[in-house]
């Protein structure tokens, strides 16, 4: 079963959100700064290269984080998340979901986050990522991933503002794993329903550029018209139902292609859902000693 939130499935446009532009700072060299004393470095690298891995070395990664012990998070560590569009810290909300707090800390600080994707972006709610499976060469099994575990539930009163970080799960309230979301705007009906343990203190802006990153049926609809142009012989155009709405678009057959296979294949990219072509990666992510980054600055 697929890790996602359920509100997303009745939700066409909810916010409208206020982009922070700016240009990305260069963060090549960051990981040397948050290789720090304590940390486990994953035996990784050369699977890092393209980010894609096989479902043994999935089973490896999961094993390690299974036997990696952490200290209970404190008020003095923070998330130190470096991805290819850019670094966000976090802080984190041990005090009101321990739980959850140490459950992240466990999987970033073993490597199980690295080489991860953004799975899921939509824009003007959340950004979704922590699946180990976003890692191997099959999209379609992206959102259904775990470590192997679960964590209860620990609803608390922080609201789901943007910024907020918080964990993903199924219809089971109990069923939270490695998955977690970004808010990208505020989203208030999540409180109480999803366990918020902590939030965005640096770089917001990344998100905003996480979230905005292409997929395929945005593709598709950007691809399309609203009706068929006038003089054009309609035998070429061909339409097709924009989901979860009641709208239609018109698409053109590029010559000398099969039109039903086309035609096919432009169906199966409007309905693919929320999952970017080339989602951002999560290079590292680490829980660390505020001190401690502090003194490798």
């Amino acid at each position: 079963m697929n890790i996602f939130l359920i509100s997303i499935m009745c939700i066409s446009t909810l916010f409208s959100v206020e982009k922070k532009k700016g240009k990305l700072p260069d963060f090549s060299g960051f990981s040397k700064k948050i290789e720090l004393k304590g940390l486990m470095e994953p035996d990784l690298e050369e699977f890092q290269k393209d980010k894609k891995i096989y479902p043994f070395h999935i089973e490896e990664i999961k094993k390690k984080a299974s036997e990696f012990i952490v200290e209970p998070v404190t008020e003095d560590e923070i998330i130190v998340m470096e991805t290819t569009r850019g670094t966000l810290t976090l802080k984190l909300f041990p005090q009101l979901a321990p739980n959850h707090c140490n459950n992240f800390k466990k999987l970033a600080n073993s490597g199980f986050y690295d080489g991860t994707r953004f799975h899921r972006v939509i824009p003007g709610f959340m950004i979704q990522g922590g699946d180990i499976l976003s890692r191997d060469s099959d999209r379609t099994n992206d959102g259904s991933g775990g470590p192997g575990w679960t964590v209860d539930a620990e609803f608390n009163e922080t609201q789901h503002k943007r910024g907020i970080l918080s964990m993903a799960r199924s219809s089971d309230p109990n069923s939270a794993g490695s998955q977690f979301f970004i808010c990208v705007s505020d989203a208030t009906h999540l409180d109480g329903k999803y366990t918020a343990f902590g939030e965005v203190i640096e770089n917001i802006f990344v998100v905003d550029h996480l979230v905005n990153a292409m997929t395929e049926s945005r593709q598709v609809k950007l691809m399309g018209v609203d009706s068929i142009p006038e003089g054009a012989d309609p035998k070429r155009w061909f339409k097709l139902g924009i989901p979860q709405t009641r709208k239609f678009l018109f698409l053109e057959y590029p010559d000398g292609v099969n039109t039903s296979s086309y035609r096919s294949e432009m169906s199966n990219k409007i309905n693919s859902g929320n999952n970017p072509i080339a989602g951002a990666i999560i290079n590292k992510v680490r829980v660390v000693y505020k001190d401690e980054l502090e003194n490798k600055n």
